[in-house]
């Protein structure tokens, strides 16, 4: 192994939108700058999958406050109130500043169950890739180093500060030293046999805080989306075709979600339970219209090909609600460290209201950028400490076989649904594998430690749904079905 170093006052884990904002301000700030992505900046990751939605109160106090209680209400009251309060006050500013990078948007109005207003932002068609991929032209030539197909193996930190990271380009191991590093490395859904997840969404960036001693939050809550179209070809559905329209059926034909009060646009851990419960659910398209259908080109293709009456529906993993502990500039308990994105916890509380997570890249992301340059400006880095990795010797096993086998046993296990002897099973299965990764001799590094990070986060989110012993938001025991009941601490 080649081993290389490079130094910036600022470097960047993630080359998602939180990344690439949080980037920008900090090069904004006068900051060296460098972006680190496992795949392509802007390319990769569940940016690029995203369908672009954000929403944001509008500007006035009563719809400002309609929208803060919807979101705590969405999680449960298990929001952080600081956190929540900077969503809400600084939305549209955050809006305004994405559109100066270059994203065209369509705005529509929508009504809260609670009787306020919020803006509907989002790209026409809905791709990801109308988001990412202007913020990276932005960005490309600003002096901001990219540094792709890379992974973080781990930081680096003495006596409470954060010195840098460790990284793997091939086969080569580099140091990055840095004044400050900003985690923006998504959440961990690849640790779910059916997700809507990229690959590479293993959870690194929450194991590196855990290695560096960092508290996690909320990592029991994990939303499941329900609104993913599994065959004939794998497809998100937009929900605003069910205010056209469009309804869920059972095997018998039954639309299950006739009786609750938003139908099939019940919140996202409702539905998703209420799927999980039938043999098979079908999306029903009979009564749109033609014009109606032509708005959602995708699906129109679909219906047009003559699958009108073929389309199942699967629920997969989508988003990590918890994450690494940061306030509200993304600040850690490690001095330096920053995380924004998907990768910090607390903002949603037991489940994320659609439209937040985009919303909150645009707030967070350039609030941890600007709060990382300052911190920088005022440091010295001083090259104290050599990485000291805990890597296998390589060989010739290959893990794709350990990888499926975990995501099974977490989808098995620990998904939808949960109880104590599931949790307890799961978290044995877990034990057992990572004993077996322990004697391994990987074929690739890469590899290893990806599967390494889902293990462990694994046995974090297992332990910590075992210890929640009631339902709540997207954590739904079968055999604590009240609320509020109990929690081991």
């Amino acid at each position: 192994m080649v081993e290389q170093e490079i130094t910036v006052d600022v470097v960047v884990v993630g080359g998602g939108l939180a990344g690439m904002y949080a980037a920008l301000a900090a090069q904004k700030q006068g900051c060296n700058v460098a972006i680190l992505c496992k795949g392509i900046i802007g390319r990769s990751g569940s940016s690029v999958v995203a369908q672009t939605v954000h929403r944001v109160a509008y500007p006035n106090d009563r719809d400002m406050e309609c929208y803060f209680k919807s979101l705590g209400e969405s999680g449960q009251h298990l929001n952080k109130g600081e956190l929540l309060s900077v969503l809400v006050s600084e939305g549209n500013s955050a809006i305004e500043s994405v559109q100066s990078l270059g994203v065209e948007f369509e705005e529509g109005m929508e009504t809260l169950p609670n009787g306020g207003h919020i803006r509907r932002f989002a790209c026409v068609p809905r791709q990801g890739r109308l988001l990412t991929q202007p913020v990276r032209n932005k960005i490309f030539n600003t002096g901001i180093q990219f540094i792709e197909k890379s992974m973080v193996l781990d930081l680096l930190h003495d006596e409470g500060e954060v010195q840098g990271v460790v990284c793997l380009m091939g086969d080569n191991i580099f140091t990055v030293y840095a004044k400050a590093v900003i985690l923006a490395t998504g959440g961990a859904g690849r640790i779910y046999r059916e997700t809507s997840n990229p690959i590479g969404i293993t959870g690194d960036g929450l194991m590196m805080g855990v290695r560096a001693g960092l508290k996690l939050t909320d990592m029991e809550f994990i939303q499941f989306y329900p609104y993913r179209i599994q065959s004939p070809k794998l497809l998100d559905l937009n929900p605003g075709v069910f205010d056209h329209g469009a309804i869920f059926t059972n095997e018998n034909g039954e639309r299950f979600m006739r009786n609750f009060p938003r139908a099939e646009q019940e919140n996202r851990d409702i539905l998703a339970r209420q799927m999980f419960k039938q043999k098979a659910v079908y999306l029903k398209l009979s009564d749109m219209s033609q014009k109606d259908l032509q708005k959602y080109p995708a699906l129109n293709n679909l219906i047009e090909k003559g699958f009108g009456n073929q389309l199942k529906m699967q629920v997969v993993a989508h988003f990590a609600m918890g994450g690494i502990v940061a306030n509200s500039v993304g600040q850690t308990e490690l001095q330096g460290l920053f995380a924004c994105g998907e990768c910090s916890g607390g903002l949603h509380g037991a489940n994320r209201l659609a439209g937040a997570a985009l919303t909150e890249c645009a707030v967070f992301g350039p609030r941890a950028g600007r709060a990382a340059a300052e911190y920088a400006r005022c440091k010295t880095l001083i090259k104290k400490i050599k990485p000291s990795m805990d890597l296998p010797a390589t060989g010739m096993d290959r893990l794709k076989d350990h990888r499926a086998d975990l995501r099974k046993i977490m989808w098995e296990y620990a998904g939808i649904e949960r109880s104590e002897t599931m949790l307890k099973t799961c978290i044995i299965k877990l034990d057992s594998l990572a004993e077996v990764l322990k004697h391994m001799r990987p074929k690739s590094l890469w590899d290893w430690s990806e599967v390494n990070n889902m293990l462990q986060i694994s046995l974090i989110i297992a332990e910590t749904a075992l210890s929640r012993r009631e339902s709540r938001g997207s954590h739904f025991r079968s055999d604590f079905q009240d609320r509020y009941l109990h929690r081991e601490d």
